[in-house]
């Protein structure tokens, strides 16, 4: 197990999926529904994936992160989808050099082709960039170790090669507090720029009915406390602390960075970890709220272009675990995809039909798993999902689940 022996490791650690425990997964039979499609296992090490994007049938990217069994030594882990199998991705030995020079850790992929890649996940706004055949590293203004801020990056999203957007959150080091600011940076083709966002915290989620359309959650989180692999238990604390509740924030290229007009009835107890377009263009945000069993229970609500649904409780029993929906993307049914997880480090899969949110089974062994970021394949029904397995007592292996048609 990582014991988190860094301040950055204490944050993001504590309370994730790596608080796996026992077992071996074995091979699985499934061949419909959400299954096992790989697991990635680092000898000496224990892997887990945060984020994954798809731009076609045959390309997808799959990133995380492994780590010894002290947590001094950590790694960047990387996998690509060609449409036949999940190929393992070395860097350039310069350019391996180069990004463990930008602290990585957490990380955040989006991809407009197989050629076209970005690996956002450097503590001071580092990234990876694939671009043709050749990978490089470079920083997102406002970040660098010699900046004095730390640069989270917690949302991406990538219309294409030349438009491309990175989320999160900026902290100052000389801070005596917390006291992060929004962050949004834009890439036009040529070069990031940063673009000025309203309010204070962090965005936490965003979803994209279009490329003139974008929808964020300004999170009341201070700093980066409980980003990347979030924690229930840290956020909901923190949240309450400060008082604040989550803000959704609206831009279009004639308005900017705007505060939506109409805003869902958030309080400063709930916390939001992920959003989704359906469609029909409707907008949904989903996170935790406190339940009356002292855990927190995975809520959502819906903009439908004119006005928010109230926030409501996901179909699932009240206990004293901290359960978040961390992730949501579309279906390609017409509806989403729900991923939720518990603080004692498990998962669920929830899928919502027409305004009704279900439970779905799984087929990932019995072992305890759990799902942190997902994505539809474009064209398809066919969704992939990543996070971890356990593999023993102490470690846990990195898991790519899919559903549908095996994309091809």
């Amino acid at each position: 197990m990582i014991k988190p022996a860094s301040r950055r490791a204490a944050i993001v650690l504590a309370g994730s999926a790596l608080a796996l425990a026992a077992g071996l997964i074995p091979a699985q039979a499934a061949t419909t529904g959400w299954r096992t499609d790989a697991t990635v296992a680092t000898r000496g090490y224990e892997t887990v994936f945060t984020s994954v994007a798809a731009s076609s049938r045959a390309d997808a990217w799959a990133t995380g992160l492994s780590g010894n069994a002290k947590g001094t030594k950590l790694q960047t882990v990387i996998r690509h989808w060609t449409g036949k199998t999940w190929r393992s991705v070395t860097l350039p030995a310069k350019t391996e050099k180069a990004w463990a020079k930008t602290d990585p850790f957490i990380t955040e992929v989006g991809a407009a082709s197989s050629r076209s890649v970005w690996v956002f996940g450097g503590f001071y706004g580092g990234y990876l960039r694939l671009n043709g055949s050749r990978w490089s590293v470079a920083t997102l203004p406002g970040g660098g170790a010699k900046s004095g801020n730390l640069l989270e990056i917690d949302a991406v999203k990538v219309f294409s090669g030349s438009n491309a957007w990175a989320f999160g959150v900026l902290d100052s080091l000389s801070s005596s507090t917390d006291a992060g600011v929004p962050y949004a940076a834009h890439y036009n083709g040529k070069k990031w720029s940063r673009v000025g966002v309203p309010g204070s915290g962090a965005i936490s989620a965003v979803a994209a009915p279009s490329a003139g359309e974008i929808w964020a959650v300004e999170d009341a989180t201070a700093g980066l406390t409980g980003l990347g692999i979030r924690s229930a238990i840290n956020r909901t604390a923190a949240l309450s602390a400060s008082g604040t509740a989550p803000v959704v924030l609206e831009w279009t290229a004639s308005t900017g960075w705007v505060q939506a007009a109409l805003q869902p009835a958030l309080s400063d107890s709930d916390v939001i970890t992920s959003a989704a377009a359906e469609p029909n263009g409707d907008i949904w945000i989903g996170g935790s709220a406190p339940n009356k069993a002292s855990g927190t229970t995975p809520v959502a609500a819906d903009w439908n272009g004119t006005a928010w649904s109230s926030v409501s409780d996901l179909p699932m029993k009240a206990s004293s675990t901290d359960w978040a929906l961390e992730a949501m993307a579309p279906d390609g049914s017409g509806g989403l995809w729900g991923l939720a997880e518990g603080g004692n480090g498990s998962g669920r899969v929830f899928q919502l039909t027409g305004t009704k949110w279900s439970a779905v089974s799984t087929s990932f062994g019995k072992h305890p798993w759990v799902l942190l970021a997902l994505t539809l394949v474009p064209g398809t029904r066919s969704a992939w999902g990543v996070g971890a397995v356990e593999a023993s007592k102490s470690s846990a292996n990195g898991l790519i689940a899919v559903t549908g048609a095996l994309p091809r």
